[in-house]
């Protein structure tokens, strides 16, 4: 992707709102990086499908059979958390120590979230029609951050989609990809009224991560912010400290 697009591009992608990571899980899970993203009020990611298919490659079966081409609006549900974190990196450089903050979060389920994503996912879809013709492949990814919303089911390894209510109808709109960072990722169907699990992490599901050791996803980010020279920081790369009740941002 660095290599198509280059780095100062990529640069555009809104680290706090998580654009970056719906980059990477969709070049990723469409087995092709972007071709455009938004610099001047386009959408935040374009796919040319038909590349695939003059390779003689069958494009990944996630969207519409026969979709040439794919938009993306990226959503972040919101939430206090970016601020706050963003705070706190603004007095790091300024040399105030922010040891002892702290922020409440309120464990959820993750359907009790979902019925709070209307607003987001209307404004992505009107979005979507006022930006692409019917002929492209219309799609919403949605980023819900972990301390925004403490969801229960995410502090457990296994699949997330069998556990979900249905979305209501998005007119227009094929699928809505779900990040629940930072290990599950849902894609809601609206031809096919199902979730689907798209599943990322390496190894075994059940084994615990070193207390050293990044999740997958932030291990492809680390990399990828590396890449295009970001030196900003984000909040989606922290560690969790289970005993303490603490969290280690980076």
């Amino acid at each position: 992707m660095v290599e198509t697009l280059g780095p100062e591009t990529l640069k555009k992608l809104k680290v706090r709102a998580g654009e970056h990571l719906a980059a990477l899980l969709t070049a990723t899970f469409l087995l092709t990086p972007p071709t455009g993203i938004d610099t001047e009020g386009e959408v935040d990611l374009w796919f040319d499908l038909s590349r695939r298919r003059g390779e003689g490659m069958k494009p990944a079966p996630i969207l519409p059979d026969g979709a040439a081409s794919a938009a993306f609006e990226i959503k972040s549900m919101p939430g206090p958390f970016r601020e706050y974190d963003s705070s706190i990196d603004r007095d790091r450089a300024r040399g105030i120590d922010a040891f002892g903050r702290s922020l409440t979060a309120p464990v959820q389920a993750a359907s009790d979230v979902l019925r709070e994503t209307g607003p987001v996912l209307r404004r992505a879809r009107e979005q979507l029609h006022r930006k692409t013709s019917a002929e492209a492949s219309r799609n919403i990814f949605l980023v819900i951050h972990l301390f925004d919303y403490f969801v229960a089911e995410c502090m457990r390894p296994s699949i997330l989609g069998p556990l979900l209510d249905p979305l209501p109808d998005i007119e227009g709109v094929d699928t809505v990809w779900v990040l629940w960072p930072l290990e599950h990722l849902t894609i809601w169907s609206n031809e096919q009224r199902a979730w689907t699990d798209l599943l990322f992490n390496e190894g075994d599901p059940e084994a615990e991560t070193a207390p050293d050791e990044m999740d997958a996803l932030q291990d492809a980010e680390d990399y990828f912010l590396a890449r295009i020279g970001h030196t900003g920081g984000s909040p989606y790369l922290f560690r969790l400290s289970a005993g303490g009740g603490t969290a280690e941002g980076g």
